[in-house]
């Protein structure tokens, strides 16, 4: 059995990030969560995270075929039935994990994010704004998530802010980079709603205001300088550039390459918490 479709179903890059912010939300911990708890909160999330990126994967796989033909599904690689398998069981394997981290993460795995999954998936992944805003919910709720398995849920707070304004950001982008698909299979993306130029307007003025709240942590002294230095020139400095790209509308601009540096800014931003730590 080839396994590597599977894998790239899952988007390992996803998977990689969301191992990478439980991690760093342990180290917000002292002392140090137990290994096991660390061990299974990363299961529970890698896991139902790549059910979820299997189950937009069937749902989307008519409008994939023209914006991602390369993809397991459409290009044949997996078939309908081999995804649903594999969906159930990281679904079934994820919350079997959190059932072991207690109560309220259970409730929280499966009432909340498995939930708001599907409802994602059949309803809002192409409803404007909503299923942007209830992806970068989920992508937010990973910090506060793993600070609740480990004892404490307002550790996560801060950092989860910051993933949900820069996940919401790449989020409305990538249905930018998707217009082609989505408006030839009828989906009620923003752009799709209201324009291109108008929705690259709306991401400009998103990163805008977000701009301010980049050094707020570090003047309220919950991160030091290290935060502040790479959250200004290596997280805040490109997205002006971003947001200055995306302003002049006259200018065709490469979706896809933005995302991909928004999905480093993340990585970015998430090491300046780990580098920041007061």
């Amino acid at each position: 059995m080839n396994l590597k479709p599977y894998f790239k179903l899952a988007r390992p890059a996803n998977l990689g990030l969301v191992t990478f912010v439980i991690l760093l939300t342990s180290s917000f911990f002292s002392p140090y969560p137990p290994l096991w708890r660390v061990f299974l909160t990363i299961v529970c999330v890698t896991f139902i995270t790549a059910g979820g990126n299997a189950l937009n994967d069937m749902c989307d796989i008519e409008i994939d075929r023209i914006n991602k033909p390369n993809r397991p599904l459409p290009s044949g690689q997996i078939g309908m039935d081999g995804a649903r398998g594999f969906m159930v069981a990281m679904f079934i394997l994820g919350n079997l994990a959190a059932l072991f981290l207690g109560f309220w993460p259970l409730t929280i795995s499966l009432l909340v994010a498995t939930t708001l999954l599907f409802w994602y998936a059949h309803r809002l992944r192409h409803v404007a704004l909503a299923g942007n805003i209830v992806v970068a919910f989920l992508s937010s709720l990973t910090f506060v998530f793993a600070a609740l398995a480990f004892g404490k849920m307002s550790a996560g707070y801060v950092p989860a802010v910051y993933c949900f304004v820069i996940s919401l950001i790449r989020e409305i982008l990538k249905d930018l980079e998707d217009l082609d698909g989505d408006g030839a299979n009828d989906s009620k993306t923003l752009p799709v709603s209201i324009g291109e130029n108008p929705t690259r307007v709306v991401v400009g003025i998103l990163i805008l205001f977000f701009l301010p709240f980049i050094p707020l942590p570090y003047v309220a002294g919950l991160f030091n300088k290290w935060y502040f230095f790479i959250g200004i020139t290596l997280v805040g400095v490109p997205l002006i550039i971003i947001m200055v790209e995306l302003f002049q509308l006259r200018r065709k601009i490469n979706y896809y390459q933005i995302t991909s540096v928004l999905k480093i800014l993340m990585f970015i931003g998430l090491a300046a918490f780990l580098l920041g730590r007061a």
